[in-house]
């Protein structure tokens, strides 16, 4: 039985609390072994995770943060004994080679996943999507607040509630209400 995927959503909050998962494939699961790749907010992580008892430990783990990645700089490399071995600069976590996939394939995931998310940044947003954008961060915001109270996401959460206050009388004159 591999493991539950509530287990493996759990071990991201903790791992990466002010985070959002967009994405996430599986790679290879066995027993209680799990290998994945992971899209974030910002970055990309390959995981390995096994369950042990209640727990959730961490084998393995290669994080590419999008501000640190260039196109092409992600590696992919088979070995007959050893399994698959992604790498990115000098960071290295190693997959089993039972799955059945090329090494390309998840090359080009985290590749693709990576292009994505930069042209995410770049494009020109309309008032529509800025709006989105902001009421996302003022949800996360909001959520970190329930779990903690740090006075920096307080001033966070009401700089981003001005803002989209802002941004919506901005819209409501542009679209003449």
């Amino acid at each position: 039985m591999a493991l539950e995927p509530r287990r493996i959503e759990r071990w991201m909050r903790d791992a990466y609390p002010t985070q959002e998962v967009h994405d996430r494939v599986e790679w290879h699961a066995e027993g209680t072994m799990t290998q994945c790749f992971v899209r974030l907010d910002d970055r990309v992580v390959l995981i390995h995770l096994v369950g042990e008892g209640e727990r959730t430990v961490l084998k393995g783990r290669l994080e590419i943060p999008l501000d640190l990645w260039k196109p092409g700089s992600t590696q992919a490399t088979p070995s007959p004994r050893a399994g698959i071995r992604f790498r990115h600069r000098t960071n290295e976590v190693t997959f089993s080679n039972r799955a059945g996939r090329a090494p390309e394939y998840g090359r080009n995931l985290v590749e693709r996943w990576l292009t994505e998310m930069r042209a995410d940044m770049t494009q020109p947003r309309t008032q529509t999507q800025q709006l989105s954008g902001l009421r996302a961060s003022l949800t996360r915001v909001s959520k970190q607040l329930e779990t903690a109270t740090l006075e920096p996401a307080k001033k966070e959460l009401k700089g981003i509630s001005a803002t989209l206050e802002r941004c919506e009388a901005d819209l409501g004159r542009a679209l003449g209400e």
